[in-house]
């Protein structure tokens, strides 16, 4: 069984790994969603006590995928942070990783956590981002955050995050998943600190299960 896995969407090859990403190869182009850096800062801060390291830990998965994929892009479905941005830990690692990764294009279809971003034009420049405030057209597909983003008139398969889908397979606890529709598809939250929604598999999409080094297609299995 592979962690990765090669599959067609709208007649285009793409690939997909088990560590939550999708590789788009004739953009070179990386595409995860939902990174929500800082959000174990922000659960601290309110109280709760949650194991740090979190963000270093997406951050070297990244490294691996970059290096692995060969991207030249990274494209990013929203969310890619969660909390404050001012001084907050996480940007520190960013930065650092920005500069390893001084080549890379990466740009940001702006999620609902995003909003501070959007705002804050110093901040975007300083973490060597380029944004997209609603959603993106780059045949055959439209990238968003959530697929209602999509702006009218825009047309494509649609590619998003937000939903964090996830699916128990026997034996074993919820896992994110990848759910491709006949016009549009939703990615797993990148970030291994994320709640999901449960999604059922037997309704005719394709699911593919991110289970510990393998992908798995799935058909029936428990919501």
């Amino acid at each position: 069984m592979s962690d990765e896995l090669s599959i067609e969407l709208a007649g285009e090859p793409v690939r997909l790994y088990a560590e939550r990403a999708l590789f788009w190869p004739r953009a070179g182009t990386l595409i995860v969603a939902d990174l929500h850096l800082g959000k174990a800062d922000h659960f601290r801060r309110a109280g709760i006590a949650l194991p740090r390291g979190g963000t270093t830990l997406d951050l070297e998965r990244l490294d691996a995928l970059i290096e692995r994929s060969g991207a030249k892009r990274l494209l990013v479905l929203g969310d890619l942070v969660h909390g404050a941005l001012p001084d907050a830990p996480w940007r520190a690692a960013w930065v650092e990783w920005r500069r390893r990764h001084a080549g890379l294009r990466v740009e940001l279809v702006a999620g609902n956590h995003d909003r501070r971003l959007r705002r804050d034009l110093a901040v975007l420049d300083a973490m060597a981002l380029g944004l997209h405030e609603d959603s993106l057209a780059e045949a055959p597909f439209v990238f968003a955050h959530e697929e209602r983003d999509v702006v009218a008139g825009c047309a494509g398969y649609v590619l998003s995050g937000h939903l964090h889908p996830v699916v128990r397979l026997p034996g074993l606890p919820r896992l994110p998943a990848f759910r491709f529709g006949r016009s549009a598809g939703v990615l797993p939250a990148f970030t291994a600190f994320a709640g999901g929604l449960a999604i059922d598999p037997r309704g005719g999409d394709w699911v593919f299960v991110c289970a510990p080094g393998a992908l798995v297609e799935v058909a029936g299995a428990s919501a």
